[in-house]
C-alpha cells in the first residue's frame, strides 16, 4: 500500500492490521530504551502509522473496532509490559502507569482479605479454616 490519495478509505487486512499494531509496540519499546515517554495510545498509533501509510484516524479506529476482540488480550499484554518496564526505568510516571494498566489493560487491586484471631483456635487453624486445606 502507497498510501491513499483520496476516495475509498485504505483498508487493512487483520494480519495486516496486528502486523502493525506489533511493530509499533516494539518501536516504543525501542524508544522507551532511550529513554522516550511515548505512551501506547489508540492516537499514538495511528500517528505513527500515519507516518508510514498516510491513513486516516478513521481508518485506524475502523480497525479496531472490526479487529479488536481477536487481538484486544495481545495488544493490552503488550502495553500493560511496555507500561510496567516504562515505570520501571523512570520513564513514565508510576501514578499514571498505575491508571493505564487499570483503565486500559484490566489490571485490577487485589482484595484484601482480613481474618480475625479470637478464641482458642490457633491461628495455623483459622488459615487452614478460611483456605481449606491448601495450607
Amino acid at each position: 500500500m502507497a498510501g491513499n490519495k483520496g476516495g475509498r478509505p485504505m483498508k487493512f487486512s487483520e494480519k495486516e492490521f496486528g502486523k502493525y499494531v506489533l511493530d509499533y509496540m516494539v518501536c516504543l519499546y525501542e524508544a522507551q530504551k532511550q529513554g522516550d515517554a511515548e505512551t501506547p495510545t489508540l492516537f499514538g498509533f495511528w500517528r505513527w502509522l500515519d507516518e508510514r501509510k498516510q491513513c486516516s484516524f478513521h481508518t485506524v479506529r475502523r480497525c479496531f473496532d472490526e479487529y479488536w476482540a481477536d487481538m484486544k488480550k495481545e495488544f493490552n499484554e503488550l502495553r500493560a509490559d511496555l507500561l510496567v518496564n516504562g515505570g520501571a526505568k523512570g520513564v513514565y510516571n508510576v501514578t499514571m502507569v498505575i491508571f493505564a494498566l487499570k483503565n486500559w489493560c484490566g489490571w485490577k487491586d487485589r482484595k484484601e482479605q482480613s481474618v480475625e484471631v479470637s478464641g482458642n483456635m490457633s491461628l495455623e487453624s483459622k488459615l487452614k479454616a478460611l483456605e481449606g486445606d491448601k495450607f
